[in-house]
Formats: C-alpha cells, structure tokens, sequence
C-alpha cells in the first residue's frame, strides 16, 4: 500500500491473483475434458469400420417426421426418405402436420409419404406430436421394431437406414447419426454452425463413445427400438432430446453413436434468423443442467450404473457452447498475464503456463472437429467471422443465463425455397 493510502499495482495483482487462479483452474478442466474427447474421438475414428454393406431389411422402421407449417421444403426432406438404399418394404414414412396452417399435408401426401393431421393447440411442440404419432401407429396395429425421429428440414444419405440396421443388430436399443449442416457453404453462418456441428455432433460423440459414455441425442436422426420406447414419452421441454437421453442414462441406457448415418439439415444464413432457435436451445440446456446434475451426482456418488458414463454425463452439462468457453479461456488469458505484469512470481508464471496450454487444447479441439468430418475450405474460411459470431453468442448466452422467464417455442424461419417447387408437387 502507498503512502497516500491507495492500492499499489503489486497489491492488486496480488488480489487478484487467487480469483484469476479459480477461474483459470475451471476453464482448464473443461478444456482438458474436451481435449481428452478430442483425441479419443480421432483414435475412434480412424478403427471405426467402413460403410455398411447391402442391408437385409431384417429391422423394419417407421421413420417419424413432426412438420409444423413446413409446406415450403419439406418435399425436399421426404424425396430423400422415400429414396434410401433399404428394402422399401421394410421401412415407412410417416408425417405428423401438427397445428398446420399452410398445405404441408398435402406436399406430404404428394411425395407418396404417409401423412397424419393432427390439431391440438392446447398442447403444441415436437414432443406432443411424437407421442401423438406413436400411439397412433401403435393403435393401429402397425408392427415395427425401431422408430426414427427426423425434422422436417431435414435431408438423409442413402444409407442411413443400412448403418442403423446393423447398429440395432449388434444391440443398440438407442442411437444417433452425424446429424450435420446442409448447404455449409452458403454463408459464413452456416459455415461457423457447420464447424460447431463437427465438433458438437461428431467429434464428441466419438470421444464418448471411446470412453464408455453415452454419446447423447441431439433432436434429429435419432434412432430407438420400439421395446425402448413403448413406456417411454416425450416431455414438452425446450430440449426435450438432451432431457430424455439424461433419463435413458438414469435408466442404464447408453446412446450409440452412428457416424455413418449422415444427415444434414437446414441452418438460418444469418444471425438474426437464429435468435429464437439458439435462445430455445440454451434456456434448455441450462435448465436441463439444474434439474439432472444433482441426480448424476448422486448416482455418481453411489456407484450405481455405468460411473464413466454418469461422470461423462456431467462433464458434458458443465461445458457451455464453445463460443462461450473461447471468451472465457480469453478472459482468464488476460487476466493471468496482467497479474504477472502487476505481480510476478513463479505460482502465476505457472499459471500463465497453463493458461496458453488450455488455449492451445482449446484451439486444437476446434481443428479436430474439423478434420474429423473433412470440412471443406468454405467452412474454413468462415472461420474468419469467429469474433462476430463469439460476441454474438456470449451476449445471447448470458441473457438467456441471467433471464428466468420462459422461453417460448416458436418456428425458426427457413431459408428461402423457390415456390414453384412446390406447387408441382401438389
């Protein structure tokens, strides 16, 4: 302290040096849980077996599409669908128009897809529809033995069905493909979501999987038995994927990851177009993250079930959005090295260490996930908008963090799609 009284610089790097070394100690253990996903997940990869080969059509599907007002593109999505390499006869397409107030029922009915109508605005989203449609094949007697979930928006690569046969045969009762990002090159946007995809949708899950975790289900080409879900329903909640893949772990049901069920969806080319949609997702997560990690850590604490999976489980609630964990990792970048300016010494030298080491992880996981999946130089290149997009979703993120009230659901827009197409449809 000065003469005068007031806090020399020394004094305040001292200060804040224990804050900074917290900080600090958490986003490095969040990026090395990410690192650790990231080489495990390459290793995965590299012993992962080829494509499958001509499937037998012994699992028979029905493939559930929930469409809310998607009469513009959805014929897109069902023309995919109905032209996949499996036997035709052992898989169907069925469409819930729900709530519609648009001609999707009749685009659906015009691609040869099976269409159900279904007008309940008493109890709206994708989770009402799902259980609505199940129940209704059900009741109809209709026998299958696995159920996929796809969006309307949505896109499959011809062998989807032949990768999920043989991940249902080897004894998957629950399983996602590499749910990835259509027309990537279309815009910086898309091209920063399809970089976010690779490591969220593939990279991790392949990490996860290699080190006997669950690799998560993420709202689109997901896969399930028909034992699996015959007592099992979907909620109304934001993310109601992450929230049933939680309760399927609490259950001892592991998620198997596909990587060779590709499918690609629709993303928004500009920012503004995914507010609503990203607001959904994280207001989810956060909320999904109070009410289940204190019932993982009991179950990791008691040692019942698959600890690794249980400990996994948690990790991956704790980690936010990358963007999000790349303006912390600056954050403490910063900080650390105005300590040691303000107050050098050998513990804050080693903690400036680990802060370029947890950079480096950090920097190195995002190239991983892009090597992972071979992205084209496009989504490089867009990689240039990064600081927009990290400043965009930081500020998004800590509103929805520090905002209780509900966010509602409400239809991200869809790109632009002539409609001539449609109307020689229908």
């Amino acid at each position: 302290m000065t003469t005068s009284g007031r806090v020399g610089p020394r004094a305040i790097g001292r200060i804040a040096s224990g804050p900074t070394a917290i900080a600090s100690t958490a986003v490095a253990g969040l990026t090395a849980y990410l690192a650790l996903l990231s080489v495990c997940g390459l290793r995965a990869q590299r012993r992962s077996p080829g494509r499958a080969t001509v499937p037998r059509g012994d699992v028979r599907f029905a493939i559930l599409v929930p469409a809310h007002d998607e009469e513009v593109g959805i014929h897109r999505a069902l023309e995919s669908m109905l032209a996949l390499d499996y036997p035709r006869d052992a898989y169907e397409v069925h469409v819930v128009a729900d709530n519609c107030s648009d001609r999707t029922i009749d685009v659906v009915r015009a691609t040869g897809a099976l269409g159900h109508e279904r007008v309940d605005p008493a109890q709206p989203g994708k989770g009402a529809a799902l259980n609505w449609l199940h129940d209704r094949l059900v009741a109809q007697g209709d026998r299958f033995d696995a159920f996929v979930i796809v969006d309307a928006d949505t896109t499959l690569d011809p062998g989807f069905l032949a990768e999920m046969e043989r991940a249902i045969t080897n004894g998957a009762s629950s399983a996602q493909g590499f749910y990835d990002v259509r027309d990537a090159e279309q815009s910086a946007t898309a091209g920063l979501r399809a970089a976010a995809l690779a490591c969220r949708h593939h990279l991790r899950p392949l990490g996860r999987g290699a080190i006997g975790g669950s690799c998560g289900l993420f709202g689109n080409g997901m896969v399930f038995t028909a034992p699996l879900l015959a007592d099992r329903r979907w909620s109304g909640h934001l993310t109601e994927d992450l929230e049933f893949q939680i309760e399927l772990l609490l259950d001892g049901h592991l998620v198997t990851y596909v990587p060779g069920a590709r499918l690609e969806a629709e993303m928004p080319h500009e920012l503004e177009a995914s507010v609503t949609q990203n607001q959904r997702w994280e207001k989810g997560r956060i909320q999904v993250a109070r009410a289940y990690l204190p019932k993982l850590a009991r179950l990791l604490v008691a040692r019942r079930g698959t600890r690794v999976a249980t400990a996994d489980a948690i990790a991956d609630q704790l980690v936010p959005p990358v963007s999000v964990l790349v303006a912390a990792q600056l954050a403490v970048d910063v900080a650390a090295l105005a300590v040691l300016v303000l107050a050098p010494s050998r513990g804050v030298r080693r903690l400036t260490l680990v802060n370029a080491v947890s950079t480096a992880a950090l920097v190195g996981h995002v190239l991983a996930g892009l090597r992972s999946v071979a992205a084209p130089p496009s989504v490089y290149r867009s990689m240039a908008q990064a600081p927009r997009m990290l400043v965009w979703k930081v500020r998004l993120w800590l509103g929805v963090l520090g905002d209780d009230a509900e966010v509602a659901w409400s239809r991200t827009e869809r790109n632009a799609v002539p409609t001539a197409d449609v109307d020689e449809r229908v």
